[in-house]
C-alpha cells in the first residue's frame, strides 16, 4: 500500500474491536474470571498476544502515512481499569501523539462498571480525551478532518451486547449535521455500533443499536454525514444515496493473525474515499 497522496489529501485509519487485558503479573496469577471467560469465548486468553496486536496494528498505521486513527470500541475485553491501563500504555508506546488518536467505548468497556469509560478518561487515557468520545456533539478537527465521537454503551449485562443512542444525541448529531458551515467537507460520526436496524426485533434487543432507525433517517437525509463502526468484526461498505458507500465498518484487531488489517479512508477534495486495507 503506497503512502504517497496529493498535497490536499488526507488519510485515516481505522481499527476496532481489541479487547484489551491486563497482562500484569498478578492477573497472570489469579487468573481470568467466568465473565472474561465468557465474553472470550473461542479467543485465547493471552494478554501479551492481544497487545502484540495493537502494536502491529498502529505500526502499520504509522507506515503507510495515516494522519489520524480511529479505534471504534470494544477497546477492553470487560472494561476493568487495569485493561484500560494496559491500553493505554500501548497506545503511548505506539508513538503516534495523542492527538492524533480518537478512541469511543464500546458494549464490552462497560461490563464492569456504568462509569468505566469516564474513569477511563479521567485517569489512563486522559492524555486522549481531547479528541475521543465525550458529550454529544462535539466537533474534533483533526488534519483538516471533521469528526464526531459518540459514546453509544451502556453498562448492561453480560448477556447482552446492544448500544444506545439517545434521542438528545440524535438531536446534536442531526443539529450539526444541518449546519451549513459543516457541509463543506466530510462529518465522520465514529460510534462502535453499526447504525443499521438488525433483522429480527429480538436481535435488535440483544445486539443492535437502539435508536438506528433515527440515525438512519439522519443518515439518508445529509449526504455528507457518515458512520465508522466495529462492532461487527468484519469489514461494512453500505451504500447510501448517490451510490457511495457511507457506513463503514472495521474488522477486528482481536481477531487478527499473522499481520495487522486496518481500514484506510482518504480525505481528498471535499470526499472521502476508501483507499484499501492494510495487511503485512
Amino acid at each position: 500500500m503506497s503512502s504517497n497522496l496529493n498535497a490536499n489529501a488526507r488519510r485515516i485509519a481505522h481499527l476496532s474491536d481489541v479487547h484489551m487485558l491486563d497482562a500484569r503479573p498478578s492477573r497472570a496469577r489469579s487468573g481470568y474470571s467466568m465473565g472474561h471467560r465468557f465474553l472470550s469465548f473461542g479467543r485465547p486468553l493471552d494478554a501479551t498476544e492481544r497487545q502484540k496486536k495493537l502494536a502491529r496494528a498502529l505500526s502499520a498505521a504509522r507506515r503507510v502515512g495515516a494522519d489520524h486513527v480511529v479505534i471504534s470500541g470494544d477497546l477492553t475485553e470487560i472494561g476493568s481499569p487495569g485493561e484500560f491501563e494496559c491500553l493505554g500504555e500501548a497506545l503511548h508506546d505506539s508513538g503516534i501523539a495523542p492527538e492524533r488518536i480518537t478512541l469511543v467505548p464500546g458494549n464490552h468497556d462497560l461490563y464492569t462498571s456504568a462509569d468505566a469509560w469516564t474513569l477511563a478518561l479521567d485517569g489512563p487515557l486522559a492524555a486522549f480525551r481531547a479528541t475521543s468520545a465525550t458529550e454529544p456533539g462535539r466537533i474534533i478537527e483533526c488534519a483538516g478532518v471533521r469528526f464526531m465521537p459518540l459514546d453509544v454503551a451502556r453498562f448492561q449485562p453480560l448477556t447482552r451486547s446492544a448500544g444506545w443512542i439517545e434521542d438528545a444525541t440524535l438531536d446534536a448529531v442531526q443539529r450539526r449535521a444541518a449546519d451549513p458551515g459543516l457541509a463543506d467537507r466530510p462529518l465522520l460520526v465514529v460510534q462502535h455500533h453499526p447504525p443499521f436496524v438488525r433483522a429480527t426485533q429480538a436481535w435488535q434487543w440483544v445486539d443492535g443499536l437502539i435508536g438506528a432507525a433515527r440515525l438512519m433517517s439522519i443518515l439518508e437525509t445529509f449526504r455528507h454525514l457518515f458512520v465508522l463502526h466495529g462492532h461487527l468484526h468484519s469489514a461494512v461498505n453500505r451504500v447510501l444515496g448517490c451510490g457511495v458507500a457511507r457506513v463503514l465498518g472495521a474488522t477486528a484487531i482481536v481477531d487478527d493473525k499473522e499481520g495487522p488489517r486496518v481500514r484506510l479512508y482518504d480525505v481528498r477534495d471535499g470526499r472521502l474515499e476508501a483507499a484499501g486495507l492494510v495487511t503485512g
